[in-house]
C-alpha cells in the first residue's frame, strides 16, 4: 500500500512539473516599450553674410535735387523737369498752359492744351500752331516777330517748328499734335531759351523733351 501510494504521489509531482514547464515554454516575452523622444528641431536656415541689395532707381526722377516728374492734370502727358524750376499754370477759354521757368528765367518749357469741343481736321492744326506762336511767343505781340526757320515731322507723328523772335533775342522749338482718336485735344509743348544762354540750357531742354511720355 505504501509503495503504491508513493508511486501515485511521485507520478502527480512529475505531472505538475511537466505542465509547469509546458506553460513556461508557451508564454511570449513582451519587449519593453521604448521611451518616446522629442523630435530634433529643424536647423535654422543659414543667414546671409551680407544684407540684400535694394532695388535701384534706373533712370527715374531724382526728387532730392535733380529732376522731378510732372503729369498733366488730365493724364495727357508726363515730363521730367529740373526740381528747382518754378511752375505756374495759366488758363483761358478752352485752354490751359503748364509753364516751367529756370531760376534765372533764361529758359522755359510750356505745354498748351486746347479743346473747344470741335474736331481738328486736315491741315487745320498746322495753321492753329502758327497762330499760337504769334499769340503767345511774339515779343511785340504782333504777327511778324516770330520767324519759323524749320518744320519737321517727328517719328511719333508730331510736328516740330523751329523758330526765333527777331525782337526778343530768344528762340525755341514747338512740338504739336492732335491727340487721336477723338481729334479734340490739341497739344503743343515748347522749349524756349535766351539766345545768350543757349549753350547753358539746350542740353537740359532737350532732356526734358526726350522724357515726354503719355501716361
Amino acid at each position: 500500500m505504501k509503495n503504491k501510494g508513493f508511486l501515485v504521489l511521485l507520478s502527480f509531482v512529475v505531472f505538475v512539473m511537466i505542465v509547469g514547464l509546458a506553460c513556461m515554454g508557451s508564454s511570449t516575452v513582451q519587449a519593453p516599450t521604448p521611451i518616446s523622444q522629442n523630435p530634433r528641431p529643424t536647423d535654422a536656415p543659414p543667414q546671409p553674410t551680407e544684407p540684400p541689395q535694394q532695388p535701384s532707381n534706373n533712370g527715374g526722377p531724382d526728387n532730392s535735387g535733380g529732376f522731378k516728374t510732372f503729369t498733366d492734370q488730365n493724364n495727357l502727358y508726363s515730363i521730367q523737369v529740373p526740381s528747382d524750376w518754378t511752375y505756374e499754370q495759366v488758363t483761358g477759354d478752352h485752354y490751359y498752359i503748364d509753364q516751367f521757368k529756370s531760376p534765372d528765367e533764361l529758359a522755359l518749357v510750356e505745354n498748351i492744351v486746347y479743346n473747344d469741343g470741335e474736331q481738328f481736321t486736315g491741315s487745320q492744326h498746322g495753321k492753329f500752331a502758327l497762330d499760337l506762336l504769334n499769340r503767345f511767343y511774339s515779343n511785340t505781340g504782333a504777327v511778324g516777330d516770330i520767324r519759323v526757320t524749320g518744320d519737321q515731322i517727328q517719328p511719333d507723328g508730331s510736328e516740330r517748328l523751329e523758330w526765333t523772335s527777331k525782337a526778343g533775342g530768344y528762340s525755341g522749338f514747338s512740338y504739336f499734335e492732335v491727340r487721336k482718336p477723338a481729334l479734340l485735344n490739341f497739344l503743343m509743348i515748347t522749349i524756349e531759351w535766351s539766345d545768350s544762354a543757349k549753350d547753358q540750357y539746350f542740353d537740359t531742354l532737350s532732356q526734358i523733351i526726350q522724357s515726354y511720355t503719355i501716361p
